[in-house]
């Protein structure tokens, strides 16, 4: 691929050689034509110059006709080269211009689905790969925006659901309160308690939007400071087993008694690990287990939450950090907003760590997280 300086100096140097050729080929032509037509016409006019005949006059006449012939022929010579040479040049701009032209009117109306071909010149092929990068810039933007939407489309969708029930149920139980249905003391502190549990559902609820929402829009704030994971984890595991036993499961702590220390923010670290030890219990079977793991992996700590659950189908373990996903199966039974996933993966992120699954349906689920040590 050449330059645009490279053409135009090829373009000038054609120009001057093919002139000159065809202005020597037309000075020949003539003077053989002229020599022909008068055989003594050289000798006559170079001795008119020196006698001042008439006839030599006349003869220089015919001369000068023929030089005047000479003179518009190279003119014209020339003048055809250079238009044609200029035209070649200019036509291969003017498709290029008029390409990004026609791009540009493409991408007002808003159709972004074309391309813009490669040209023969290095600049107006830069030119023409930049206006491309631009549009593909355009198209990827058009897609996330189209994505967005879905996403706060799909949001409306779950939050209507998921608030759907525990309003209802509070609802009714206040109308049964109202109504005197809740009679006894026994039986309004049930409905209270109820009325209270279904509370605490909403405020989980809102408390994961104003969360997610916060991570999106990166307003997120943390408290860093010195955390000893071991120790940690222990709390957190001794915590869920009175629940996991509750819920006739096994709870294995399988923590080594090394203290790891890393650098962040507590209360988001156990936002996250409660997520997933509440959906080791939420996903598991019944008489299954929970294993809560810590071990140093390199320079940095690596924790594992497994279950023994009805686990994720292949297909859809690349979508459980996308926000309000879930599973179709997992929808009509079990409780969630979708959003724990992916908080969890934006908060580990931030700690500069990594988060994957593991899992097999109908055998079981592992989620590692890593997370860098830190020296204090």
């Amino acid at each position: 691929m050449k330059s645009l300086r490279e053409r135009f100096i090829k373009t000038t140097i054609l120009m001057a050689i093919i002139s000159t050729a065809l202005v020597v080929c037309v000075t020949l032509l003539l003077l053989f034509v002229y020599s022909i037509c008068e055989p003594y016409g050289f000798q006559r006019i170079w001795m008119g110059i020196s006698s001042m005949s008439a006839e030599s006059h006349s003869n220089g006449h015919s001369f000068l006709r023929y030089a005047v012939l000479w003179a518009v022929l190279a003119v014209a010579m020339v003048l055809i080269t250079c238009t044609f040479l200029s035209a070649k040049l200019s036509r291969d701009m003017l498709k290029a211009l008029k390409q990004l032209r026609m791009a540009a009117e493409k991408i007002k109306d808003g159709d972004l689905n074309f391309e813009v071909m490669a040209c023969r010149d290095q600049e107006l092929n830069d030119l023409c790969n930049a206006f491309d990068e631009i549009r593909k810039k355009l198209k990827a933007n058009e897609e996330q925006e189209r994505r967005s939407k879905e996403e706060r489309n799909m949001l409306m969708a779950n939050l209507s659901h998921d608030m759907r029930t525990p309003i209802t149920t509070i609802k009714g139980y206040l109308e049964g309160i109202k109504d005197g249905v809740a009679n006894s003391p026994e039986k309004l502190d049930k409905y209270l308690d109820t009325i209270y549990s279904k509370t605490i559902v909403l405020q989980k609820l809102v408390d994961n939007m104003a969360e997610y929402s916060e991570l999106e829009l990166g307003r997120m704030q943390y408290a860093f400071e010195f955390i000893d994971m071991t120790e940690m984890l222990t709390e957190l595991a001794e915590g869920y087993k009175t629940e996991a036993q509750e819920q006739g499961f096994q709870m294995e702590n399988h923590i080594i008694p090394e203290k790891m220390v890393i650098v962040g923010d507590k209360s988001k670290l156990k936002r996250v690990f409660d997520n997933l030890m509440s959906n080791a219990v939420k996903y598991n079977r019944e008489g299954g287990t929970i294993s809560l793991s810590l071990r140093k992996e390199r320079k940095g700590a690596l924790i594992c939450i497994s279950d023994t659950g009805k686990g994720i189908k292949e297909k859809d373990i690349n979508k459980v950090f996308d926000g309000f996903y879930r599973g179709d199966a997992a929808r009509s039974n079990i409780k969630g907003n979708g959003l724990g996933l992916g908080i969890s993966k934006q908060i580990i992120e931030s700690h500069h760590g990594k988060i994957w699954i593991k899992s097999e349906e109908d055998v079981g689920t592992e989620v590692y997280i890593y997370l860098p040590l830190r020296s204090y």
